[in-house]
């Protein structure tokens, strides 16, 4: 009852008694690792511990290295992050463990793993496996997360149990599994969710097609019949020079540039809708049949695409769009000296 728990008898004359002993959860008996560090002995739960490492103070001297800052130990070809126990608890150090850090003593790592990740914990002594019967800490005390809860040990004393997950955190090695879970969905969000200037058009059977607005350098309108046919090439006259026009739906999926087909006609005129590029003082015209819009958004990447001249398929607007590789599509129709 002191603990929480509860005690029940139930007896059947010529058959026997049941005694039924409740015991709280809180209320563990789990097998431990006893350390010390500093002046004090710590418990590390059986469940979390590796293996053991100790390192004599020539062997520590050279395999003990510092990454940014922090110390490591290549256990078997792979950095292991080390964290002295007596650094991270504040601790003053015991007589014994006055040279733990001088390199004139051996070293003792407790590997450990909090979760998928290992680290290893630096002590002054390891003492023996005990079975420890695990009292929860105090409201006051349940904010530190170094410490899981504490035990009385044989000769009366208290010893901590260590939250290897808790120390991990502490120390920045480990994170919470919500939190890490939180942070590879803010980066999988980050990496198919990329702000972006879009000119939106449709052209043809190509359907929804998007383009990066910094490589668009004029939209135009002319009329039809200002379009003139030079051998295989449809051009016209802008701005002093002959403007070479593509289709831009035959660009897409490896097809030519091709000639000019029927336009559907805006009033009484038939309008050419050109999307004008400069490269290195060349200019180039792609024809559409729509400009849909422009948008700036961050747009959700859905996937790659195996058609020539496309980048990637996205959500623009709630509508899936072809988002359009027209680095590529220029360097298709004009020559490589052209382009920069």
């Amino acid at each position: 009852e002191k603990i929480g728990g509860a005690v029940a008898l139930s007896s059947e004359p010529g058959r026997g008694t049941t005694l039924k002993i409740n015991i709280p959860l809180t209320l563990a008996i789990v097998p431990a690792l006893i350390v010390t560090c500093g002046p004090e002995r710590y418990a590390i739960p059986q469940v979390n511990l590796l293996e053991l490492v100790r390192l004599e103070a020539e062997v520590a001297a050279r395999s003990i290295e510092n990454v940014h800052g922090s110390p490591v130990y290549r256990l078997r070809g792979k950095l292991l992050p080390l964290i002295y126990l007596r650094d991270l608890l504040q601790l003053k150090p015991s007589a014994a463990g006055e040279k733990l850090k001088d390199d004139t003593d051996s070293v003792n790592i407790v590997v450990v793993q909090a979760e998928s990740r290992q680290f290893g914990l630096v002590v002054e002594s390891v003492q023996d496996t005990e079975e420890i019967v695990v009292k929860p800490m105090g409201t006051l005390l349940k904010h530190i997360e170094a410490f899981a809860g504490s035990a009385i040990m044989g000769d009366g004393t208290i010893a901590l149990i260590l939250d290897v997950m808790g120390i991990g955190r502490t120390a920045g090695i480990a994170a919470g599994s919500a939190q890490r879970a939180r942070r590879d969905e803010d980066a999988a969000a980050a990496k198919k969710s990329v702000p972006q200037s879009l000119l939106l058009v449709r052209h043809g059977e190509s359907g929804r097609m998007g383009i990066p607005l910094s490589l668009v350098a004029r939209l135009e309108e002319f009329s039809r019949d200002k379009v003139e046919e030079v051998g295989e090439r449809m051009v016209i006259q802008y701005r002093s020079q002959i403007l070479p026009l593509f289709n831009l739906s035959s660009m897409v999926g490896g097809g030519g540039g091709g000639k000019l087909k029927a336009l559907g006609k805006d009033g009484a005129q038939e309008l050419v809708r050109v999307i004008v590029y400069s490269r290195e003082g060349h200019d180039v015209g792609f024809v559409v049949d729509e400009i849909v819009d422009i948008t700036d958004e961050s747009i959700s990447v859905t996937g790659a695409t195996s058609r020539p001249g496309v980048k990637s398929t996205a959500v623009v607007q709630g509508k899936v769009t072809e988002i359009l590789d027209m680095e590529t599509i220029i360097r298709s129709v004009l020559p490589a000296k052209e382009v920069a």
